[in-house]
């Protein structure tokens, strides 16, 4: 938490205090029905979940304990 502003605190503890429920919108849907809508509605479900991926970490290959 050192990051994070005051102001950023402040709501982060006041969400852990009250709770955070997720709403149905954005969960992942445990089964898709089989027509063309709700196809349509978890692949741009899961593209928008795509864009939240930030790409692999680099490995430097560095030290004396790395190993291929």
């Amino acid at each position: 938490m050192t990051k994070l502003t005051e102001a950023d605190r402040v709501a982060f503890r006041r969400l852990k205090e009250a709770g955070w429920v997720e709403a149905p919108e954005q969960r992942s849907p445990a089964i898709v029905a089989a027509n063309k809508e709700a196809r349509e509605r978890y692949c741009r479900w899961v593209t928008q979940v795509a864009c939240f991926y930030r790409g692999e970490k680099p490995v430097r290959f560095s030290g004396e304990h790395w190993r291929l």
